[in-house]
């Protein structure tokens, strides 16, 4: 008994596995789309990049990639395209956004991602169904790579099919003499900004030091945990630029000093530093904030920071100013119709022979058959004609067959006609890509899969 249910066991996990196999051999596997042709366009405040436009460290530049693919590239729902970008240029911020046909329905996905520089486009069964004519326009904001421009200078690149001019300005953002403040969004997360600020760059003597700080603008709150606020020893000379101060290390950490403002939700909107005295020490503060609520794109979110010292008349602010990143994508494809026409063609044929000898007429009538034949007693009678001409005519069309010999004694026949026009067998008309072949295989599969369990279930029975 225990045989016989391991023995079905084997059976059951062998159909399990050839279903399994069926299955996988079936699967439709994503691949990458390599045939398209790709054009760039590069803004700068709603402008043309040119040889003449001169691009700062960190500014923002609209980038337009207008793609188009030829039929013979098919294009399967969970496909990709992937889009590199020139190393001259950087991404961002982490933005995933839809292309879209003006219908609204969705033709594949983007991501723009910084820390690969690279857009990967994974495309839906749009362009399966809508194969002609395809094409797709994406817009993006970059910026230029600092990593990769060293120095002031002029750089060339080319973005898809265009060339394009890079005049750079290298600019590692003069932290002023007494305060330097500015923010970007988060590279992983575009709900997410960092925000920098540098006070103190001269080393000046402040007395009974107060630091502020409101980022409530746009529904911002502090990502806890975030603020870091720091200070460095006395310098030789003042200190030019963020990058110059983070090559130092801290000598103290004064973040436990913050006392928080707080929103009705409890969320954290800004900050209050009492520090006291600060005998000529640079500072550095660096927080994040997220945005609670969407924002529309482009918009501009604002962080205000002020600082106040017994020793100066007044207190000074910085107001920064953040663009939030954006991008979208359209497309649009066509679909053709394909016709079959189907032609029946009729042939006649006429024979005509020269024989003195006895006329048989045979006329095909389905579906009856009748045979007659004339005699007369005694015995049969031939008539016979010197010179005599027999004619014979045969005329098929699709629906009968009709043979007449004139002259002298007859003896007809009619037979019953047969498919396709002959006396022999019908013959299948074979039909384009119809699938029989794949059909016949699996049908072929089920046979063997079926006389497999019939003979394994025989064996069992038997022992």
């Amino acid at each position: 008994m225990q045989t016989t249910k391991a023995r079905v066991k084997r059976v059951l996990a062998f159909m399990s596995l050839l279903v399994l196999s069926l299955t996988v051999f079936t699967t439709v596997f994503a691949t990458e789309v390599t045939s398209y042709t790709i054009k760039t366009e590069i803004k700068v405040d709603n402008q043309p990049l040119t040889a003449d436009t001169k691009i700062t460290t960190g500014q923002s530049m609209e980038a337009t990639n207008e793609i188009s693919f030829p039929d013979s590239q098919q294009i399967n729902a969970g496909d990709t395209l992937v889009l590199d970008l020139p190393k001259e240029l950087g991404l961002v911020t982490k933005l995933e956004f839809p292309i879209v046909h003006e219908n609204g329905e969705v033709i594949a996905n983007a991501v723009t991602d910084p820390s690969t520089q690279k857009v990967t486009i994974t495309f839906t069964d749009y362009f399966t169904e809508n194969y002609k004519d395809k094409v797709m326009t994406l817009k993006y904001n970059v910026r230029p790579n600092a990593a990769n421009l060293p120095k002031t200078g002029t750089y060339y690149f080319t973005f898809g099919s265009t060339d394009f001019t890079l005049n750079y300005n290298k600019d590692d953002g003069e932290a002023g003499d007494y305060e330097m403040k500015y923010g970007y969004q988060d590279p992983e997360n575009p709900n997410r900004i960092k925000w920098r600020i540098v006070l103190n760059a001269v080393q000046d003597k402040l007395n009974n030091m107060v630091i502020k700080d409101d980022f409530s603008d746009s529904g911002q709150v502090l990502v806890e945990g975030s603020l870091r606020a720091v200070r460095y020893a006395t310098q030789p000379e003042k200190i030019p630029n963020e990058a110059a101060l983070l090559k130092l290390e801290p000598i103290d950490n004064f973040t436990k000093k913050a006392e928080f403002t707080r929103n009705a939700d409890g969320d954290i909107t800004g900050f209050t530093i009492n520090f006291g005295d600060n005998w000529n020490w640079a500072m550095y503060i660096e927080y994040t904030t997220e945005l609670k609520s969407p924002l529309p794109e482009g918009s501009k979110v604002a962080n205000v920071l002020e600082w106040s010292a017994s020793n100066f008349d007044k207190s000074r602010s910085v107001n920064a100013l953040t663009r939030l990143e954006t991008a979208s994508g359209s497309g649009s494809g066509d679909r053709t119709t394909t016709t079959t026409t189907t032609t029946t063609t009729s042939t006649t044929t006429t024979t005509t022979t020269e024989e003195p000898s006895t006329t048989s007429t045979t006329t095909t009538v389905a579906p009856t058959t009748t045979s007659t034949t004339t005699t007369e007693e005694p015995s049969t009678t031939s008539t016979t004609t010197e010179d005599s001409t027999t004619t014979s005519t045969t005329t098929t069309t699709e629906d009968s067959t009709t043979t007449t010999t004139p002259g002298g004694p007859t003896t007809g026949d009619t037979t019953e006609s047969t498919p396709g026009g002959g006396t022999g067998g019908g013959r299948k008309k074979l039909l384009p890509s119809t699938g029989e072949v794949v059909a016949t295989g699996l049908v072929i599969s089920g046979v063997i899969v079926l006389i497999g369990a019939i003979v394994l279930k025989r064996k069992i029975s038997n022992k």
